[in-house]
């Protein structure tokens, strides 16, 4: 907890360059009056990050810097990407703006289509080209989606210290607790077969039911029960503005509990205890 203190390994996950280590103390020192000479070594900078943490202070100046790094101003500037490639799949008569199939269930979706008798060999290839063509176009516009919304999360929660490196399983620390961010094309299969019909309704009134559903039905090779952000997919036609809109509407302040049991490879039922934040976007 950066609360407490900061590790070698927060130092990791946080600053992506020996220039950004740098630039945080030189403002620290100066902010906090400390008359210090910053350490050559690499293990030097290091204990002195740890010595010299100050979680309020500290906090505020890593925001700062981040809002001037490249890694935040390229997912800002996601949101005028995100309109055009919008504009511009319904320039195309591309349709409705959903996933044409999965990129797991690829080698599935074209021996459907190769078993389609009504369909000529140059039906097939033209069918073919438009589906991968609406996946790439899809697979664009969700990739600066979810950057946008990293940056955003940082912009409206000043509770938030985020990562100035792009972390695998770990993308921000709410409240001086470290966080993953996972995205999630849809509610899942389980939740649907769970509810029925009536499953988006029952999401957007019951956000801590898509979570644990989430929660209990990942794959064991990826199992955790560390704390998240869940992003989630219930639309995909979803505009910069919703996106904006959902953020701002979300309480970073409280998580939700979430009390889930995993069935392991093992057969053992275990229950596991955790807490996240989700991010429901619908139109």
């Amino acid at each position: 907890m950066l609360k407490e203190g900061i590790t070698p390994i927060d130092i990791k996950r946080i600053f992506d360059k020996h220039d950004t280590k740098i630039k945080y103390l030189e403002r620290l020192f100066a902010q906090t009056n400390l008359y210090l000479t910053i350490p050559r070594s690499i293990v030097g900078i290091d204990s002195c990050i740890i010595d010299t943490w100050n979680y309020r202070v500290s906090k505020d100046i890593l925001r700062e810097m981040f809002f001037h790094s490249e890694k935040y101003l390229s997912g800002i500037k996601c949101k005028n990407d995100i309109d055009f490639l919008i504009d511009d799949w319904n320039r195309n008569n591309l349709g409705v703006i959903e996933w044409p199939f999965s990129a797991a269930n690829f080698d599935g979706y074209v021996a459907r289509l190769n078993r389609r008798t009504e369909f000529s060999e140059e039906d097939k290839d033209n069918i073919l080209a438009e589906e991968v063509i609406k996946f790439r176009r899809i697979k664009d516009i969700n990739t600066k989606r979810n950057d946008y919304i990293e940056s955003l999360i940082v912009l409206y929660n000043k509770n938030i210290i985020p990562t100035f490196r792009h972390n695998r399983g770990l993308d921000y620390y709410i409240n001086g607790e470290p966080f993953d961010q996972k995205v999630s094309r849809g509610v899942g299969k389980a939740f649907k077969d769970e509810f029925g019909d009536g499953y988006y309704n029952i999401a957007i009134n019951h956000p801590e039911l898509v979570a644990k559903s989430l929660y209990e039905n990942q794959d064991e090779e990826r199992f955790d029960d560390d704390p998240r952000i869940y992003v989630v997919y219930l639309d995909d036609n979803i505009s910069s503005d919703t996106i904006e809109q959902a953020i701002i509407d979300t309480d970073f302040n409280n998580p939700i509990e979430i009390d889930f049991e995993y069935r392991h490879s093992n057969r053992n039922i275990l229950l596991h205890r955790t807490h996240c934040y989700i991010l429901l976007l619908h139109n």
